[in-house]
């Protein structure tokens, strides 16, 4: 049974933290380009704020289901702290995602004019734009180097053994 949930632990993590993680390392680039007047990058920075939001809800589920494989074979898991710390990092980088990344290109998207008007508030504009990008293209970074840190900590063999 541990090997089923393993597997559907680390498929939900490639196909929903796979696109979180491109989507928000391309998002600075489209920015740059739309805010030079580009339409096309304007559409392409849209769908990649979107895939960043969306997607990065419902990754929320691959956490949810490593917790799962732990309390399922707790016995076998519980000395093995190197899963333990992954936890914690995949919770920090959540926060980095949804406290400064997806705000940061809201603020972009709104200083485009790229959000829907029902959804726009005036909260959404940025007067910084470099800022903002900066911001949101370091959060990018720190995320995405979280999530190689998570990866590598799952296959460490348990420093109990």
């Amino acid at each position: 049974m541990t090997t089923i949930l393993v597997f559907i632990h680390v498929a939900a993590a490639i196909l929903l933290l796979g696109p979180v993680m491109v989507a928000t390392s391309m998002f600075p680039a489209q920015a740059v380009s739309a805010h030079d007047g580009s339409e096309e990058a304007t559409g392409r920075a849209s769908i990649l704020h979107k895939i960043t939001t969306r997607y990065g809800t419902l990754s929320l589920l691959v956490p949810l289901l490593g917790v799962v494989v732990l309390t399922s074979n707790w016995v076998h898991f519980k000395t093995n702290y190197w899963l333990h710390t992954a936890v914690i990092l995949s919770v920090i980088a959540w926060a980095v995602l949804f406290a400064m990344v997806v705000p940061q290109q809201r603020k972009i998207m709104g200083s485009l004019g790229a959000l829907s008007p029902a959804d726009a508030d005036p909260s959404d504009r940025t007067s910084n734009f470099e800022g903002a990008k900066a911001k949101a293209a370091a959060g990018a970074g720190v995320f995405n180097l979280l999530w190689f840190i998570v990866l590598i900590l799952m296959f460490l063999p348990d420093p109990t053994m």
